[in-house]
């Protein structure tokens, strides 16, 4: 392989796959999570949505395509009320940037759970 190919990804989690959400939220809080350089993930809550940081594109610090909504604001119902969750067309755009990352190999992702 020449050296400037991405290397497959050969860093894993240092623990099983958590099943519950919460047991997944408490490893990010614990830093028992490491991202795809081998580097403790460092979580603390997005400024945005309020969840916890992991390395992932958060929908809300986008722009939505739907509602016209600007980064770091909530998605808007026609009515002009906050909506309680992200449009679709806003978490897929996310979502595809993510795949992007992966694809390219991005090392501050998440490294994938040991099978």
């Amino acid at each position: 392989m020449p050296p400037d190919e991405p290397r497959a990804a050969s860093v894993t989690q240092p623990v099983p796959a958590p099943v519950y959400l919460r047991e997944y939220q408490q490893l990010l809080l614990d830093g028992v999570l490491v991202d795809r350089a081998g580097r403790i993930l460092r979580s603390g809550r997005c400024p945005t949505c309020d969840s916890l940081i992991d390395g992932y594109t958060c929908p809300g610090s986008l722009p939505c395509p739907r509602c016209q909504a600007e980064p770091g604001r909530r998605c808007r119902r026609p009515s002009g009320h906050a909506a309680d969750r992200w449009h679709t067309a806003r978490i897929q755009n996310a979502e595809a940037i993510d795949h992007r990352r992966a694809a390219a190999n991005d090392p501050a992702l998440l490294a994938p759970w040991p099978t």
